[in-house]
């Protein structure tokens, strides 16, 4: 059974509030979410609503604890305060990158750059919405691109749709982005870089792809690029020691493979041959330099 830690301080703002710094160590998952959402709840109960959760040494989250925390941020944003994460793993931000949640965070470095941050949004607050940045003119008005229902925006943001429960972001341009973590399906293995291990990852993601009802040519192409990826990382890792982080994440209309290194297996230029090879199996492939360490590869094939 997964085990999480708590390690619970107080930290003073500098406008005079109370934060609490919540350090996890362990694994945010089926067997410690309910646990962790506790602690949560129980902070803002007790009066504090402002929060630093620092994910340093958290090992695993799944799909049900990225539910949880985006519920938590909305909770507490509700509530006047916010919780600002902090030293999040190079592979949480990758699963972030690939699910589209970025919008949804705050991410920090360091603790004293998140608890500036809260001062930076109250006066940001203080002085409103900067129009001259806006492109579109709000208030907004459109249509859940599931259930049709109308939606109404007053001004840029993160907010929770509470007929679904679907969290969706606004930015200043009128773009929406909606977020349903309660229908993805995550599975994360971390493997040598070595081509040997293709066989156990490509069955690995045909069992995702089963699980969608994806159609059987659908899923070879999956696996394909899942051998070619596999074959790539081989070629270009200098490290006999070196790992890479494998992400595959089902939605209900797409399958993504996502894989995370540290070193040099994924240190690609654009133009990388097996690159093209990858984009006639998949429907976009994105490589991207990591903003915390690393690189990461993301393959994304549409049912």
């Amino acid at each position: 059974m997964a085990v999480l830690n708590f390690d619970i301080k107080s930290v003073s703002l500098p406008s005079g509030d109370e934060a609490k710094a919540v350090f996890l160590s362990g694994s945010i998952d089926a067997s410690t979410n309910q646990t962790f959402e506790g602690r949560l709840s129980d902070i803002l109960s007790s009066g504090t609503n402002k929060v630093l959760l620092v994910l340093t040494n958290v090992k695993y989250i799944n799909s049900t604890g990225l539910g949880t925390i985006v519920k938590c941020v909305d909770t507490f944003r509700e509530q006047g305060g916010d919780i600002k994460l902090v030293g999040v793993p190079t592979k949480v931000i990758a699963l972030f990158e690939m699910l589209g949640l970025l919008a949804l965070f705050e991410t920090y470095e360091t603790i004293e750059e998140a608890v500036g941050s809260f001062d930076a949004a109250a006066a940001a607050a203080a002085a409103g919405v900067d129009e001259a940045k806006q492109s579109v003119q709000f208030p907004i008005q459109f249509k859940h691109p599931v259930s049709g229902m109308g939606l109404n925006v007053s001004q840029p943001g993160r907010f929770k749709d509470p007929r679904s429960g679907d969290y969706f972001s606004v930015s200043n341009d009128g773009t929406i982005e909606f977020y349903e973590m309660s229908k993805v399906r995550l599975v994360d293995v971390k493997v040598p870089a070595d081509p040997a291990f293709a066989v156990g990852l490509k069955a690995m993601a045909s069992s995702l792809a089963n699980s969608q009802g994806v159609s059987a040519s659908v899923t070879a192409e999956i696996e394909r690029c899942v051998d070619e990826a596999c074959s790539l990382i081989g070629r270009n890792a200098t490290d006999a020691t070196e790992t890479c982080n494998f992400l595959m994440v089902a939605e209900k209309d797409k399958i993504q493979i996502g894989i995370v290194s540290y070193g040099q297996a994924l240190n690609l230029q654009q133009n990388e041959p097996a690159l093209q090879v990858i984009r006639q199996s998949v429907d976009e492939v994105k490589h991207q330099v990591l903003p915390t360490r690393g690189y990461l590869l993301t393959m994304i094939k549409r049912f």
